[in-house]
């Protein structure tokens, strides 16, 4: 059986997307910390203007899409 990728509770790095229309559209942003604490501080720096959270780069298609990195 697969292992999940990342346990929510886990402290690690978080790769967030923003859709297309957005500000940042074309970008990623990875914030360290748990699930929650990731999206707590993405939520204060972008209001709820971004798209999904993911547990590594590749599931975000980081390469795929050539995304990229916003400081």
């Amino acid at each position: 059986m697969n292992e999940p990728l990342a346990v929510e509770d886990d402290r690690q790095d978080w790769y967030f997307t923003f859709g297309c229309g957005q500000a940042h559209a074309g970008h990623y942003t990875v914030i360290f910390g748990t699930y929650e604490e990731a999206r707590t501080v993405m939520n204060l720096r972008y209001n709820r203007v971004w798209c999904w959270q993911y547990a590594s780069a590749e599931e975000a298609g980081v390469a795929k899409w050539d995304l990229k990195r916003l400081p």
